[in-house]
């Protein structure tokens, strides 16, 4: 509730002071992809004091998950994203000049600021920190991870209505199927990586950033590389969905208070 409500009412406002307040407005943009993280802190600051605030932030925060995992969260989206290009090119498409040509050096200095400020810090302590692991313990795994990519997917419908955002330009249904699929591939990474949020935040970057190199995004043209995009996630999806098993929870206890090595 608390997420909603406040990126909602914060991407609901943002449009209505653009004219007066552009500066203002785009911070309205800011701060609501910053819901899920916040309602996050505030739940579990409220519920479990500091110490099960230091607990839970030092399970979110656990960064050793070996280099294998590292390179499999930056570079999954990657790949996809060049064989589906290839695939819409070899069926007679054409693929757009990359934006990261001829600005490289842009490019690279944009891959921090997807983490800051483009959706992963704001998001994945909310839906792969804490509700990932509380859903888990009351629906199993493949349940969670499918109501949560449900969630996670109409948690962006206000920024289908606003001029300017990436989502304004995407086919609403396949948004969603991308979303669903998605959330079952980062509910089994997360899994695989002991609960490490971390492993989220790199391959949310990963997805957010690679389109700046390989533009996989729909135009007006055609949809069919994005379409390609999500094919291979539901795939890639199925295949994590029959790995991961239905029961157990992401990392310790929701109770718990040990914040582990």
């Amino acid at each position: 509730m608390l997420t909603f409500v406040w990126s909602w009412a914060c991407w609901g406002l943002s449009p209505v002071i653009k004219a007066q307040w552009p500066w203002l407005a785009t911070l309205l943009m800011f701060a609501g992809s910053f819901g899920p993280s916040l309602a996050a802190v505030v739940v579990v600051a409220s519920t479990r004091k500091w110490l099960g605030l230091r607990a839970w932030l030092g399970r979110c925060l656990r960064w050793r998950i070996g280099w294998a995992w590292w390179a499999f969260a930056l570079l999954l989206p990657l790949a996809v994203m060049s064989i589906a290009a290839g695939l819409h090119i070899a069926l007679g498409g054409a693929i757009a000049t990359s934006p990261a040509s001829g600005h490289w050096l842009m490019t690279l200095v944009n891959l921090p600021l997807i983490l800051l400020l483009g959706g992963p810090l704001g998001e994945e302590f909310g839906w792969r920190g804490f509700a990932l692991p509380m859903l888990q313990e009351r629906w199993g795994r493949r349940n969670a991870s499918l109501g949560l990519g449900l969630v996670w997917g109409v948690w962006h419908l206000p920024l289908f209505f606003i001029d300017g955002t990436s989502q304004a330009h995407i086919p609403l249904a396949l948004f969603l199927l991308s979303v669903v699929a998605m959330s079952v591939l980062f509910a089994w990474l997360v899994q695989r990586t002991a609960g490490s949020v971390v492993a989220a935040l790199v391959l949310h970057t990963a997805i957010n950033f690679w389109p700046t190199v390989v533009p996989v995004l729909p135009t007006e043209a055609s949809h069919r590389a994005y379409a390609f995009v999500v094919a291979m996630l539901v795939l890639l999806a199925l295949v994590a969905f029959g790995l991961m098993g239905q029961r157990g929870a992401v990392g310790p206890p929701r109770h718990s208070v040990q914040a582990k090595p």
